[in-house]
């Protein structure tokens, strides 16, 4: 295999080395994170190897029934994008086949019904994924290979967890131009091809989740359908009435100027480098252009600093690269001992504080509290599946002042992200939580009590940057509902009253664009 790959190839990570099948059949391409054929670098290291052994490349992907948290919302959305699958990867003159099971079971099997020479697959950040590759690592026997394909810049060149975005950036965007990372992938197609290569096998994603035991008490989202026709609708819409304003609304949720690409992206139905090079060629064009915050230039001759594509880009690819190294590098990113030892100190320190009010779980998830603006963005979580970042730091920090201890509000808040959120169980949800809790990637604060040291965001500080009642009425229209004021018995009260809020900081932590 080392003559097929360039030598430390900061994409690939070979998890088995050895020669090539004798006889192979094909190259078997595992779809898990990346599910796309497009803009796909695991599907094209898949391709060069085929073509170096003169065989044809299949595409599995394994529908899982068990996945942690799965619910139909999230099954639903990922099935609708995979039914575009079969026609995008035969367009690629690449076979694909879908199977329900265990991932390890049915790789394994696969690659031996269809006497792979070679597996090949993306990579995962999250502890699950990254946990099957290594299991069907101990069986096959097969180079393995998995290939890096959500991400502008390969993880690999940050082997250590990042203090901060403002540490990482730097960094990031010289490695981004010194590899060239921001060059649109072709979709290379296989030189060789038979039957294998116009295989179609297997149930319809959508119509097989009848048959899966899935949480059907979080229904489908209602603003978001699956699939990269939609995300490439959603781009197109962005970058034609949203991108101009971007720097001056995207924090303000009543504006709707987020793209909303989180779930698709979430999902691996398009990729950051496609959507980074249409919102180049949008605004840039081929001039050159400041990368975010100065870091460095991109392109020849007299830049231009375009504050609207920066920004964006900064969210886009420098904060979801943080997320994607916290996760790698942190194997507690979604428990409290992931957090970082200042922040579980000073909040361990006001764990005794007599909370102003405490709230049942159902009240909670029901978005019946005390305050409004929470109650808004919890019911559009809970009916749509997804919330402005901006309101999801503000959602995550007010649990902290409603549970009797900081774990509880961090655990709390995990279960929700992962229940609800259609980008949920994704490591930029919990990258955003770990901040917001508990100050991971971020610096301690003056000390008060409940937060400790963990930086304040409060209401009124919301109103002085948002207009709250707008995007109140926004979310009743969208739901039907009417957000309510707190119920008199639904909290059990406490004397303790809340301390005035400052106003919502200037952050650079960001969960989705």
């Amino acid at each position: 295999m080392s003559q097929l790959l360039a030598r430390d190839d900061p994409w690939i990570e070979i998890l088995r080395h050895g020669p090539p099948r004798d006889h192979g059949r094909c190259v078997l391409l595992w779809v898990q994170h990346a599910k796309r054929a497009t803009m796909n670098r695991a599907a094209n290291v898949a391709v060069a190897i085929a073509d170096h052994l003169d065989l044809p490349v299949v595409a599995l992907f394994v529908l899982v029934p068990d996945y942690p948290a799965a619910t139909l919302r999230s099954y639903k959305f990922m099935a609708e994008g995979l039914q575009e699958l079969p026609e995008a990867f035969t367009k690629r003159g690449v076979g694909w086949t879908l199977r329900i099971g265990s991932p390890v079971d049915i790789v394994t099997d696969t690659a031996a019904e269809l006497a792979a020479a070679v597996l090949v697959t993306d990579q995962d950040p999250l502890r699950t994924g990254r946990g099957w590759r290594v299991q069907v690592a101990q069986r096959v026997k097969i180079p393995f290979l998995a290939v890096d394909s959500d991400t502008v810049a390969p993880p690999a060149l940050f082997p250590k967890e990042e203090y901060a975005a403002r540490t990482m950036r730097p960094k990031l965007w010289r490695a981004i131009v010194a590899g060239d990372y921001l060059a649109p992938l072709s979709d290379t197609t296989p030189r060789t091809k038979n039957a294998l290569s116009v295989l179609r096998d297997g149930p319809d994603p959508v119509a097989a989740l009848d048959n899966l035991a899935l949480d059907r008490s979080v229904m489908p989202s209602r603003r978001f359908r699956g699939g990269r026709a939609d995300a490439l609708r959603r781009l197109e819409r962005f970058l034609e009435t949203r991108l101009a304003t971007y720097p001056e609304n995207h924090n303000r949720p009543e504006t709707e100027t987020q793209s909303g690409l989180s779930p698709y992206l979430h999902f691996g139905q398009i990729s950051p480098l496609e959507i980074a090079t249409m919102a180049i060629a949008a605004r840039a064009g081929d001039r050159a252009w400041l990368a975010p915050k100065g870091a460095t230039q991109i392109g020849l001759g007299e830049p231009r600093d375009d504050t609207p594509l920066a920004d964006f880009l900064d969210e886009l690819i420098t904060q979801r690269e943080l997320a994607v190294n916290f996760c790698l590098r942190n194997r507690d990113y979604d428990r409290w001992h992931g957090l970082p030892e200042w922040g579980r100190t000073t909040l361990r320190k006001h764990r005794g504080v007599p909370r102003p009010v405490i709230y049942p779980r159902a009240v909670i998830d029901a978005g019946e509290t005390g305050d409004r603006l929470w109650n808004a963005a919890q019911r559009q979580m809970r009916h749509e599946g997804w919330m402005p970042n901006r309101l999801r730091m503000y959602w995550a920090k007010q649990l902290l002042l409603w549970t009797d201890d900081p774990e509880e509000a961090f655990h709390l808040a995990v279960a929700l992200n992962d229940r609800y959120f259609v980008d949920g169980r994704d490591a930029n949800g919990y990258a955003n939580i770990a901040w917001t809790i508990g100050g991971r990637h971020d610096r301690p604060f003056a000390e008060r009590e409940i937060l400790g040291m963990i930086r304040p965001m409060g209401a009124k500080g919301m109103a002085r940057t948002m207009d709250v009642e707008s995007y109140i009425a926004l979310v009743e229209s969208r739901t039907g509902e009417t957000v309510p004021p707190l119920p008199a018995a639904a909290a059990r009260q406490r004397p303790l009253a809340l301390a005035s809020s400052p106003a919502a900081p200037k952050t650079e932590n960001v969960v989705n664009p």
